[in-house]
């Protein structure tokens, strides 16, 4: 089984009915996953939930227009 971990803490979440999911910015900092419990209330994940290939309404980053 896949472990999910907190990307807030680096928690390992065992309920992921209470995560919440959100886009990712550029102020979002890269957290060290570890083995311990997440204590966030709710956690959270960067990203669409396991299952979906997108969300309809979901902002997209701009693209790069120069080359």
């Amino acid at each position: 089984m896949n472990q999910i971990h907190c990307h807030f803490c680096g928690g390992s979440i065992s309920d992921p009915a209470k995560v919440s999911y959100r886009v990712a910015t550029a102020a979002v900092i890269q957290i060290v996953p570890h083995d311990a419990p997440c204590p966030c209330t709710p956690a959270i994940v960067y990203g669409p939930p396991a299952g979906y290939m997108s969300w309809p309404g979901l902002p997209t980053l701009p693209k790069d227009t120069a080359q």
